[in-house]
């Protein structure tokens, strides 16, 4: 997997220790919105050194060839956007993408951009058959990206992953196959 992969406007890194003053900057100036949506946020925040142990422990997996977590950057890399990743699913052939952004970057198109960008890469590999997205059933604005990008909702999974409030959430997954890939569905944001 590569290391890093530009698009138009961000460009995609395997995290660095080094990363962690602005990964605290984006998580915590987002809390409240990651909060509503991913449980990981949950139980943020948490410390620049805390932070850069954990990326070291992703980089070390991303170089282990176990899972791919990517941060989302400006092309300068002076700013981190949000965060993504593909992910080795269960079953052999599946790779799942994660994603995150700033809430002072929501709306700007940036994980639509990083999340065709990371299909494009994922179906690269000859041993993926199928990428697939998972979201809270009411994460209207995260649904629209797999929407937008011709992804389909295969199932839901009911009361799947806990809330803020201790509520059982319902997932969303949205699946792509190599067949719809290949057959070009709309991918428009691709990689340069």
């Amino acid at each position: 997997m590569r290391e890093s992969i530009p698009t138009r406007r961000l460009l995609l890194r395997c995290w660095r220790p080094e990363d962690a003053p602005l990964l605290k900057d984006a998580v915590d100036s987002s809390l409240a919105e990651l909060r509503m949506w991913v449980p990981w946020a949950m139980q943020e925040p948490s410390s620049v050194e805390v932070l850069a142990l954990r990326l070291a422990g992703m980089r070390a997996r991303f170089i282990a060839g176990e899972d791919w977590p990517f941060g989302i950057f400006d092309p300068g890399e002076a700013r981190v956007l949000g965060g993504t990743g593909l992910h080795p699913f269960r079953d052999s052939g599946t790779l799942d993408i994660g994603y995150w952004i700033r809430t002072d970057a929501i709306g700007h198109g940036f994980a639509t951009e990083a999340v065709a960008a990371l299909c494009t890469t994922a179906f690269a590999r000859p041993d993926v058959v199928r990428v697939e997205i998972r979201c809270d059933a009411n994460n209207h604005r995260s649904a629209a990206i797999p929407r937008r990008l011709g992804f389909q909702v295969t199932r839901t999974l009911r009361e799947s992953a806990p809330t803020v409030h201790g509520a059982e959430r319902d997932t969303l997954v949205w699946t792509m196959t190599r067949a719809e890939f290949e057959a070009g569905r709309r991918l428009e944001h691709k990689t340069v």
